[in-house]
């Protein structure tokens, strides 16, 4: 175990990685906001501001006006004229009635649709339009008008014996029967035999049946009766005809309503006239028209209305604009203050500069510039970096196969005393972290045996690997993640950084059997060295931000910001990528299962 580590621990050097990540997101926000302040046109206001204030011609300014004073001023000879005008007995009647309460309702009254109404109405009533349209109601009585006249020639006509018969009979059945029978062979026979001389005996006793039937008798007695002689009278009579005319007038709704408005003793109170004079009481005692009429003939009414267009009022309004304007009260008020200098646009600036002075982003501004504070972003820039939030693992920067397998039709495969297959992304989860994890599970592979070559092979174990070789190399620059430290000494996990070659090769982190950072070599018979820092005393189940940082043959490691290792080494002199993944050495206990190999972020950075 590494003394070094545990006195960096002991002495509180190795920060916990909350803080460490809690100030670089604090710095990286003041650099932002820095930025942002630089290229503000706040900024640029402050400094103006800053050159205004400070200048001989703003302090002369603040001078003077501290120095103005309100009495023999123009405002000061405007204000004695308005008042004494104001003070004017005409005036304050004017402005009396101008301001009474009944002054605005006789204004608003004075053009409202109830004064109007009432108006109008004045003028038909005075005027004789009333009385001339109740005199003319008045003549329309029904005695001896043409109504009544047509109603009795038509009630008289209605009583005539031959009217009667004819409604009587016409369209009757009785009417129908005896025309129906007029053209019987019974009739035409009686009527024949009828004429006939007596010598004719058998034709004479078909007679006298004939003269007997019931429907003869009846039809004759029919034929010569009164009531069919009235009616075939009446028939074309100009009676019936002037009956019909008269009927369909007289039964007409028109009609009926004339009848009925000549009858109704009340027309006149149902006419428009009517209405109109019963409006014209009822405005006539309403409060707001007697308070009108009332208000317009008064001696207050004739006051305003003189002094309304004098030249006095008009110069006297001129002052009043002029003196209860916003800006002569504030002018007045300036100069009567001794504190007129707080209420100048100078002063605003004065209290703005101040203000802005005490602004923490700007204090923060000035506090940051001609430092160094910022000098990390200033000269690095991020070249390849994975949250892992996304849900998934992004295909366009990560492959589940390592470099040396991406070509081999088998895909991944393992070397000899592994005990682990490498899935081709089964065993690797994101869930806002990157997850691999080693499980006991049976499956098929392929070790890599010499001379033999690859050889399938069943595995207890899966595992997972993941690699930045089809996306990011890098040689020069920095290099970190943040890892959960959580060895299982049956399992080596590693976050690597190799060539196109094997080795050497860097660990960022190496946890497991052994816990090591450092320059990873092997040798031509397959032996491996490292050359670097036993990290074991590292506390479990803990996240790190481990850094490695290359420039030149310069090697240094970091934890938690804290450099723990350098050394300079000639033969890393490559580009590299990144390569994640978790082989198992020996049989893991099931109460260890599975190992997860846990990695919150990765984030690399070159020189702009």
């Amino acid at each position: 175990m590494s003394f070094k580590i545990f006195s960096l621990q002991l002495l509180g050097k190795i920060k916990p990685v909350e803080k460490i990540e809690m100030q670089r997101e604090l710095l990286y926000n003041d650099f932002k906001e820095f930025n942002k302040v630089a290229g503000s046109k706040e900024l640029s206001d402050f400094i103006e501001l800053k050159k205004i204030i400070e200048s001989d011609e703003f302090k002369k300014r603040k001078a003077e006006i501290q120095a103005l004073h309100f009495k023999n001023s123009k405002e000061h000879n405007q204000l004695h004229e308005y008042e004494k005008l104001k003070n004017s007995k005409p005036f304050k009647d004017y402005f009396y009635v101008n301001g009474s309460e009944d002054f605005r309702r006789f204004q608003a009254l004075k053009e409202s649709d109830k004064i109007k109404e009432y108006r109008l109405l004045l003028d038909f009533i005075e005027k004789g339009e009333y009385k001339k349209e109740k005199d003319e109601v008045a003549l329309d009585v029904f005695k001896n008008s043409t109504e009544q006249r047509k109603l009795k020639e038509y009630n008289k006509l209605q009583k005539l014996p031959g009217i009667k018969a004819y409604f009587e009979l016409h369209g009757s059945k009785q009417l129908e029967q005896h025309n129906s029978f007029y053209e019987s062979e019974k009739l035409k026979r009686y009527f024949e035999l009828k004429n006939l001389p007596n010598s004719e005996k058998q034709k004479h006793e078909e007679f006298k049946k004939l003269k007997k039937d019931s429907e003869i008798k009846s039809y004759l007695k029919f034929e010569h009766s009164k009531k069919l002689k009235l009616y075939h009278e009446t028939a074309d009579s100009y009676n019936l005809k002037r009956l019909n005319e008269l009927k369909t007038e007289v039964e007409s709704e028109a009609f009926q309503k004339r009848v009925e408005y000549l009858k109704d003793k009340k027309k006149f109170e149902k006419t428009e006239a009517y209405k109109k004079y019963k409006r014209f009481k009822e405005l006539a005692a309403d409060s707001d028209v007697k308070f009108f009429l009332k208000f317009e003939k008064s001696a207050a009414l004739k006051n305003y209305y003189d002094v309304k267009d004098s030249m006095d009022l008009k110069r006297f309004m001129e002052l009043d604009a002029i003196v209860t304007s916003d800006e002569f009260k504030k002018r007045k008020a300036y100069l009567e203050d001794d504190k007129k200098w707080e209420k100048t646009d100078d002063f605003a600036k004065e209290q703005q500069y101040l203000e802005m002075k005490k602004m923490p982003h700007l204090i923060k501004y000035f506090n940051y510039k001609d430092t160094d504070a910022f000098r990390f972003f200033k000269e690095w820039q991020v070249s390849f970096e994975d949250n892992f939030t996304s849900g998934r693992l992004d295909e366009q920067k990560w492959s589940v196969k390592s470099l040396w397998a991406e070509g081999l039709p088998g895909g991944n495969y393992s070397m000899p005393g592994d005990l682990q297959v490498f899935t081709e992304g089964k065993n690797v989860e994101i869930s806002n972290k990157l997850v691999i994890e080693t499980r006991r599970e049976k499956s098929d592979g392929l070790v890599w045996q010499m001379p033999a070559g690859f050889v399938p092979t069943e595995f207890d174990f899966t595992s997972g690997i993941v690699s930045s070789g089809k996306s990011f190399w890098q040689e020069d620059g920095i290099f970190e993640a943040k890892i959960k430290f959580n060895p299982v000494k049956e399992v080596v996990s590693s976050f690597l950084l190799q060539g196109e070659k094997n080795s050497p090769r860097i660990n960022l982190l190496e946890m497991g059997t052994k816990n090591r950072l450092g320059v990873a070599s092997s040798s031509e018979n397959g032996k491996l060295t490292v050359e670097g820092l036993d990290i074991s005393n590292l506390k479990k189940n803990k996240w790190y931000i481990f850094t490695f940082v290359k420039s030149g043959s310069t090697l240094t490691w970091k934890i938690n910001d804290t450099e723990v290792l350098q050394m300079n080494n000639s033969l890393v002199n490559f580009k590299m990528h990144i390569n994640m993944f978790s082989l198992v050495i020996f049989d893991v206990p099931g109460s260890k299962l599975p190992v997860r190999f846990e990695t919150d972020w990765v984030k690399c950075y070159r020189k702009k």
